[in-house]
């Protein structure tokens, strides 16, 4: 157990070292004037720059050593749906910093070695759920919200304003996240962007079916021609209906919902608990032949019927 830890402390302190080696380099501050630039900043901020905190340097480097670039840019995108305001590179930072940490503060008051794995499962596990809980309420409240923007669209259009500005209206007029979605969509159409790759990439950016629906409505009338706010108003509709009956089976299957994570959890809930309260008690499963062959069979029937039962309950309208 001691090798364990001094093997831990190593490795973070050679992380800590090869982190502040490479935050004091000037590297640093000329990618970040590079994408000030980009971003059109004002030459003040610039000029900050080299007054940067030494955490986030700190944090950069890290997340260097740990992760690609390519993971980084895709845990932003990520950050971006669930509305979580953390760069790619924090996030990552964060999470490996939950892996070191969450083995210890469980070993350390129980003194427990099946403690060790228990944190390290914790630490790799809890931060994705929580991102991906985050994205699913995100998504959820959105789509809530695309009726009532698609009737403020139409309303305006029939007033004969513009299409900019029947965006610009939802801005104003609803709340977070579709008035945040709709602003950065807007932000790109000013600066240049065609109105129909502007709003793919919001598409890309929201991941939800209805918006896609109501993104190819309005593509497709500002190619062949149209009344846009008629058809605002049937996807509306459209949308309305389906909200409804989704709520509707929602209700309906969240028994077998519910039926399903209690038997995904339980198990490992208490296999987790008997090893911190009371491991010789579960020794017999791990090293005798038997008790091996009973955990292999248990596992496969709790996947199989974790499985199972997501698949009933999964109704895709």
């Amino acid at each position: 157990m001691e090798y364990m830890i001094c093997l831990a402390g190593f490795v973070l302190v050679t992380t800590t070292v090869i982190a502040v080696w490479r935050s004091v380099s000037s590297y640093d501050i000329y990618q970040e004037r590079l994408a000030q630039l980009e971003t059109n900043e004002n030459p003040t901020s610039i000029e900050n720059s080299e007054k940067r905190l030494f955490l986030k340097p700190l944090i950069n480097s890290i997340t260097r050593v740990f992760a690609s670039q390519s993971l980084a840019r895709t845990l932003q995108f990520k950050l971006f749906r669930a509305g979580i305001p953390l760069k790619g590179e924090e996030y990552v930072a964060l999470w490996i910093g939950s892996i070191f940490l969450a083995p210890l503060a469980m070993y350390l008051p129980t003194r427990n070695i099946w403690a060790l794995p228990i944190g390290l499962f914790l630490g790799l596990c809890l931060p994705h759920i929580y991102l991906k809980s985050r994205m699913d309420k995100r998504l959820q409240l959105l789509n809530q919200q695309l009726g009532d923007a698609l009737v403020i669209m139409a309303n305006a259009l029939r007033a004969g304003i513009g299409f900019q500005q029947a965006m610009d209206a939802v801005k104003r007029e609803l709340p977070d996240p579709i008035s945040a979605e709709f602003a950065w969509t807007l932000r790109e159409m000013n600066l240049g962007m065609s109105h129909e790759e502007a709003m793919l990439n919001l598409g890309r950016r929201v991941g939800s079916d209805d918006l896609d629906m109501i993104i190819t409505g309005i593509i497709i009338q500002r190619q062949v021609g149209g009344n846009l706010a008629e058809i605002l108003d049937n996807i509306s509709s459209t949308i309305r209906e389906r909200t409804k009956i989704k709520r509707q089976i929602k209700v309906l299957t969240a028994q077998g919902r519910l039926s399903g994570l209690i038997i995904g959890l339980l198990p490992v809930v208490l296999i987790a608990v008997m090893l911190l309260i009371n491991p010789t008690y579960f020794n017999i499963l791990i090293y005798d032949i038997r008790g091996i062959t009973i955990l292999v069979a248990a596992v496969i029937m709790e996947i199989m019927g974790f499985l199972m039962i997501n698949k009933i309950v999964d109704i895709d309208i």
